[in-house]
């Protein structure tokens, strides 16, 4: 009795955890509003891998849920699996360790990103900063990047990283205002804070880049609501869903243009 006691309660459970809607989380610029320069051109990208990720579990008919949070909270939370998921992630071995990546034969599978950014260091032009690819000279305040960025790590590794407070002041406003010595970003986004900035003519990009890479929808390995086989249709529906929406832009302006 025990024996079919118990398998009527797992049929009985099955299909709520089948239905449980799958939760993501993506970005939202801590200390921000959508209306201050700090979102201008990273609004773009991340709405962009946003509605990738709709379209694609949308076509597998994959019930979800997104959230916005701070990106480090949103992380966090990915890594606890209180989430399942985050949009937009890096690569780095740390995080390995705690999200699923898409891979084709044990190596990362750039196929099924969601974007891949190229990322630059602007500085004014009257900075002696100078970066020949490898080192950076000529530093007097430290440069930052988003926080939670890879670019942050990078920059730690190089001992030049400054951590700063941008509640009020986009990263291209401290490089002005001498705060900082430069700030890294995707060249789309600094070239969108640029774009009718009345001292835009005082920034310069440093060649050459400072880093790419490819972002991604990433899992949690703590979350087990979608299996390897599940896992691996979605990130096919990445590739497509991807695809389709840059086509349906091919006359437009587009965050993966470079």
């Amino acid at each position: 009795m025990r024996k079919y006691a118990l398998l009527a309660l797992l049929l009985v459970c099955q299909p709520v955890a089948a239905h449980s809607p799958l939760l993501f989380c993506y970005e939202l610029q801590e200390k921000s509003t959508l209306k201050t320069s700090l979102g201008v051109g990273l609004e773009q990208i991340f709405e962009f891998q946003a509605r990738v990720v709709s379209d694609a579990l949308d076509s597998l008919a994959m019930p979800y849920q997104l959230q916005r949070l701070p990106w480090r909270r949103c992380l966090a939370a990915v890594s606890r699996g209180e989430l399942d998921g985050a949009i937009g992630v890096g690569w780095t071995a740390e995080r390995d360790s705690a999200y699923h990546f898409p891979r084709s034969q044990l190596e990362l599978d750039p196929s099924k990103r969601l974007l891949h950014l190229n990322y630059s260091i602007y500085t004014r032009y009257d900075s002696t900063l100078q970066w020949d690819g490898q080192q950076l000279t000529g530093i007097q305040h430290g440069l930052a990047a988003p926080k939670g960025y890879v670019a942050e790590q990078r920059l730690q590794q190089l001992g030049v990283w400054r951590e700063l407070d941008t509640a009020l002041d986009s990263g291209i406003d401290l490089v002005l205002k001498h705060r900082l010595d430069g700030y890294v970003l995707p060249d789309e986004v600094a070239a969108a804070q640029l774009k009718g900035h009345s001292e835009a003519d005082k920034i310069r990009k440093l060649e050459p880049r400072f880093m790419a890479q490819p972002l991604y929808l990433v899992l949690s390995r703590k979350s087990s609501k979608l299996d390897d086989e599940r896992r691996a249709q979605l990130w096919q529906q990445i590739e497509l869903s991807r695809e389709k929406l840059l086509g349906q832009h091919s006359q437009q302006s587009t965050p993966e243009q470079h």
